[in-house]
């Protein structure tokens, strides 16, 4: 059974911000809450989150503001620019052509399964974005943000009037096709095999001062990042998990939701690799509790606080059985 796909935390890019402004607070926090996701996370969005929590958060969003096809709402707002080092790398590649082959190689560094390819048609180019969870029901409103993500690559180089040659969409027609055409521009091929932007080859030659005095590296990403997905199911709820620590706390059900899986599954899941859930939760508070005692502004008293300890004698015994020594030996 293939494991569940990664994105990095970083995908969801201004779409909070859009519901947070549309919708309210209460909103976005139910928004949050249907996907399984900590609110904590939108501050930093470090590490990686389940495609699948990502498609819930959209589809919630789409309930609350009562808007079938909310990806058309915010699709000309979401940029790569906000995918840190990862966006800095693409956006800083010498031409278009440069910058598109940048996105296609690094791309397992923001998600584990979604990939793009090149595709050539005479004089004209296709740039195929291929999602992983093409089965989920939020998967039109996942294509349209897709699409427009992408497009702020070409728009960084061509400039926010440009538009494409047509764009072909692996979706049924809406009655809202006009709609769609008017966001993106151009025309939309219905019921294609792939989700593929079309443009003028002449165009991959476009060159572009730097965005960054600084470059970006590969390096850059990888420091920031590590490789999305893992090759076990522990290493993917090990990610979940990493997530939460650092916002509301560890919490089972959360887990399973975020992954769409009952919580039963996920032990189960996790017992046929030999661990537990219990056992990668305490080996996530002890890496956090090491960070932050290292880190020296808190006592043992506040971390064992901050991870959900009753009290601190369960924190230091949690911590002893995880790392062989006392959390005090860090706050000295």
């Amino acid at each position: 059974m293939p494991l569940p796909p990664l994105i990095s935390a970083k995908a969801l890019g201004a779409m909070p911000e859009f519901t947070l402004e549309h919708v309210g607070e209460k909103a976005l926090n139910r928004a949050l809450k249907t996907a399984g996701l900590p609110y904590g996370l939108l501050e930093a969005r470090e590490g990686f989150i389940p495609k699948y929590a990502l498609a819930e958060f959209i589809d919630q969003v789409s309930v609350e503001l009562g808007e079938r096809h909310i990806g058309l709402m915010w699709a000309p707002a979401l940029t790569i620019a906000d995918y840190g080092a990862w966006g800095g790398y693409v956006l800083n590649a010498p031409t278009l052509g440069a910058a598109l082959e940048r996105a296609r190689q690094v791309m397992p560094y923001h998600s584990s399964v979604d990939r793009t390819h090149f595709r050539a048609q005479g004089d004209l180019i296709g740039y195929e974005y291929s999602f992983g969870l093409k089965g989920h029901r939020a998967y039109s409103n996942v294509a349209f943000s897709a699409l427009g993500s992408v497009l702020s690559i070409f728009k960084t180089f061509l400039g926010s009037n440009w538009k494409p040659e047509r764009i072909e969409c692996d979706l049924p027609r809406t009655n809202q096709h006009e709609q769609v055409e008017a966001v993106f521009g151009c025309p939309i091929v219905w019921n294609a095999r792939r989700l593929e932007i079309w443009f003028r080859k002449s165009v991959l030659t476009t060159t572009l001062k730097p965005l960054h005095v600084v470059p970006v590296t590969l390096q850059d990403i990888q420091r920031e990042r590590c490789l999305a997905g893992g090759e076990t199911f522990s290493n993917v709820v090990n990610s979940v998990l990493m997530q939460q620590v650092s916002g509301e706390g560890i919490d089972l059900d959360n887990a399973a939701r975020m992954l769409g899986i009952g919580p039963r599954s996920l032990q189960r899941k996790l017992h046929t690799e030999g661990t537990s859930f219990r056992t990668l939760s305490n080996q996530v508070k002890a890496n956090r509790a090491t960070e932050l005692l290292q880190e020296g502004s808190l006592s043992v008293k506040q971390v064992a606080a901050e991870l959900g300890y009753e009290t601190p004698q369960n924190f230091s015994r949690a911590f002893r059985k995880v790392t062989g020594m006392p959390p005090s030996s860090l706050a000295e």
